[in-house]
């Protein structure tokens, strides 16, 4: 791979240019990151409606342990309107015309010392069909705890935030409720912390989620940058490790951080975008036997 290009199609900039991170030099962790439909947590814990509950209950198993080889395939089913999981539910009863199930991603990450950098490339499909965010071709979000601050975030990543009662979801009562932590507190580390590029836009996003996401607060992050060259996007996140603002996690060489992202293409909104499983990053860590870590290495 080569290193980041200057031209881009939105950025923003706090305290210099990003550095100039050789990312030939980082190995990728390949993602498929899957159409989710109206899976809330209350659906994906439910014995009932998925089989693996009594798994991740009481193995401490993992989504990615059991989905990540067949992520695709369960998008796929979803997107099509199709019944999945023990009570063969329809999570998505209107499907989106021509969308895809799953789109690969590549994800890297370095640290400097001082600074950490997250690097997302991928390939959309084309669709062109109706515009729900008619300013941003493309919106990209990650969300990360504070080590273990989040309940079950070591095995769902952010699914924590995702709920059956949320706009758009199938139990929606109200059209502005947003992503939510039950028993968030923000004083005691029970948050996830949130970053978000946005294509058609200057500022980018320093927020978080406790019993409500708050698009605003933090001061770590340094630039969130997207450049797109023919159909592949790179979009790189450049944030200081010390927590420095409301709802920024500070990032220690002690502690393993839960995490996931998604990301919103084609101009889509609220729940239309595509999910990551959860993962979990460390700073010059390594854990072989855990199969959705990513070790964080200095350069």
């Amino acid at each position: 791979m080569k290193k980041i290009a200057v031209a881009v199609v939105g950025m923003f900039v706090a305290g210099g240019a990003m550095a100039d991170v050789d990312w030939s030099k980082v190995a990728p962790r390949k993602m498929t990151l899957f159409y989710p439909g109206q899976s809330g947590l209350e659906w994906i814990m439910n014995k009932a409606d998925h089989s693996a509950v009594p798994d991740i209950v009481n193995k401490k198993r993992t989504c990615a342990k059991c989905h990540e080889g067949d992520a695709a395939d369960v998008g796929a089913a979803i997107v099509a309107g199709k019944p999945v999981g023990q009570s063969k539910t329809v999570l998505e009863p209107t499907p989106p015309a021509g969308k895809v199930g799953a789109i690969p991603v590549l994800f890297q990450a370095a640290h400097d010392g001082n600074k950490i950098y997250f690097r997302f490339e991928w390939s959309p499909p084309k669709l062109g069909g109706k515009k729900l965010d008619s300013k941003n071709e493309v919106k990209l979000t990650m969300m990360f705890d504070g080590g273990g601050t989040v309940e079950v975030a070591e095995l769902n990543g952010c699914w924590g935030t995702c709920h059956n009662d949320l706009r758009t979801m199938k139990d929606a009562k109200d059209d502005k409720k947003h992503k939510y932590i039950k028993g968030a507190d923000l004083a005691g580390g029970k948050f996830m912390n949130l970053l978000q590029f946005r294509s058609g836009e200057k500022k980018p996003v320093d927020g978080y989620v406790t019993d409500d996401r708050h698009m605003e607060g933090g001061k770590s992050l340094l630039k969130a940058e997207g450049k797109k060259d023919g159909n592949k996007w790179v979009v790189t996140f450049e944030r200081e490790l010390a927590g420095k603002g409301t709802g920024d996690h500070s990032i220690a060489a002690d502690k393993i951080y839960n995490f996931g992202f998604a990301i919103h293409e084609d101009y889509t909104n609220a729940r239309f975008h595509y999910v990551s499983l959860g993962y979990q990053f460390g700073l010059d860590k390594a854990v072989p036997d855990v199969k959705n870590y990513i070790n964080v290495a200095k350069q």
